[in-house]
């Protein structure tokens, strides 16, 4: 045991050092200002209204390889003196692509992504595409490789258009997620990007479609935030959690995406009948663009199977 404790101990002292280069890069002239413009991007503003942040996606390669040589640098030297340890940053691993999240405020966040071209070419090719509420600005470090930009017709459905994008060194893309998405496809090699990126407009779902035919074949939360809201609420109406019903009615009720919203009805009618059908018919009868076609379905539907719950709101209690 006192073996382990001394074990635990150096671990614990060369996380604080990893943690230490970490914020040495944070704090470096050419890191700083570009972590603050992040702030203000977060908040909204446009790129272009960040100088720092957007400079990093712009002709001139220096500025980003200023950030990305520097934080090399602390990295290496910090794993070379410390080879167990992990550096205090989010990532993500994939078959063929992996992920390491420089900087993160709020919901806008600055990563780099490593593409193994061998893993690529043994993907099968794709079927789908996936869509979301995401801006993001692309910029190829090193490498050269290929991907297939998918675009779709958000008032219409069909087969979705296909281009083949070639990516080379210094190349940027800037895409709204909505209605584009990029599959990086082909590497000679490594490919490295450059990512940043952030939502826009409503936080609403994000969608996979069918290349041939343009159909949805699957519907998820945009947000993490939302992806917690709607388990919680499945996980109080398993529960049978009546004392949820006001804060899930403030919920259908607010602006949040019409898929939490929509939830949070489901939730409602689950517990509580009544407060349900009074919250249907409020937006059946009202002016929601989001859910108001959905709700006059939703309640024509219910009525015509079960009558009786025409007079459910009138129940007291």
């Amino acid at each position: 045991m006192a073996g382990f404790a001394i074990g635990m101990t150096d671990w614990e002292s060369g996380q604080r050092r990893l943690a230490s280069a970490v914020n040495r890069w944070r704090s470096n002239d050419a890191v700083a200002p570009v972590l603050a413009a992040l702030g203000r991007f977060a908040d909204g503003a446009a790129i272009n209204d960040c100088p720092s942040l957007g400079a990093l996606f712009r002709a001139d390669p220096e500025p980003a390889e200023k950030v990305l040589d520097s934080f090399v640098h602390e990295a290496v030297a910090a794993m070379a003196a410390i080879p167990l340890g992990q550096l205090p940053l989010r990532h993500a691993h994939r078959r063929a692509a992996h992920t390491l999240l420089l900087a993160r405020e709020r919901e806008a966040s600055l990563a780099v992504t490593v593409y193994d071209g061998a893993a690529l070419s043994l993907q099968p090719a794709p079927r789908s595409a996936d869509f979301a509420p995401v801006e993001t600005w692309l910029r190829v470090v090193s490498g050269t490789g290929s991907a297939a930009l998918v675009a779709r017709n958000p008032v219409s459905a069909g087969p979705l258009d296909r281009a083949e994008v070639v990516l080379r060194p210094g190349d940027v893309i800037h895409r709204d997620g909505r209605t584009e998405a990029l599959r990086v496809r082909a590497a000679e090699g490594t490919l490295v990007v450059l990512r940043l990126q952030r939502p826009i407009g409503a936080a609403d779902a994000a969608c996979e479609f069918a290349l041939d035919d343009g159909a949805i074949l699957n519907r998820a939360a945009a947000r993490v935030e939302d992806s917690r809201l709607e388990l919680a609420i499945s996980v109080l109406v398993a529960q049978g959690r009546r004392d949820a019903v006001p804060a899930l009615g403030r919920i259908v009720g607010g602006s949040g995406a019409a898929a939490l919203r929509w939830s949070a009805l489901r939730g409602v009618l689950g517990l509580d009948t009544r407060a349900g059908m009074v919250l249907l018919g409020e937006l059946a009868d009202g002016d929601d663009a989001a859910l108001g076609a959905a709700a006059r379905a939703l309640r024509s539907d219910f009525l015509k199977e079960w009558p009786e719950l025409e007079k459910v709101t009138q129940w007291r209690g």
